[in-house]
């Protein structure tokens, strides 16, 4: 029969090999965030371009291509789109939480595949921590 100190250090002991939680550790704009940009939402939110034969413009004047940009946000929501350290204020962000039948969730309804639940986390995260860019800034 183990004693009350004996429960008490294996305990401790199962605490300190815990692994340490990632909470603290910064997200990497380029390396996680972007991509998702890239990946999910740069069908309508890039550079004006053309693309067989058509001039296409990003949608609602947002793009995501560039740290300035993304800055300065879509002809909506300029001062809004993104809100370093709130991401409850950031359109960027509360747009992708919408559900799908919602007019302003992003991706529309058929226009790409939405966010998932770790991503969605991630671009939060990324906002509560500052929205810190590092040292990209994207085409010009």
């Amino acid at each position: 029969m183990k004693t009350h100190a004996t429960l008490l250090l294996t305990a401790l002991a199962a605490i300190a090999l815990a692994p340490v939680t990632k909470a603290d550790d910064k997200v990497d704009f380029e390396k996680q965030i972007f991509p998702i940009f890239k990946a999910k939402c740069f069908k309508c939110h890039e550079k004006e371009h053309e693309d067989n034969g058509k001039v296409k413009k990003p949608k609602g004047g947002l793009r995501l291509d560039s740290a300035e940009m993304i800055k300065k946000g879509g002809k909506e929501d300029k001062e809004k789109c993104l809100v370093a350290g709130k991401a409850a204020d950031s359109t960027i962000y509360t747009a992708t939480t919408l559900p799908s039948t919602d007019d302003k969730a992003m991706p529309p309804d058929g226009k790409g595949d939405p966010l998932t639940k770790d991503e969605q986390e991630l671009l939060k995260k990324w906002i509560d921590g500052g929205a810190n860019f590092g040292a990209w800034k994207g085409v010009e």
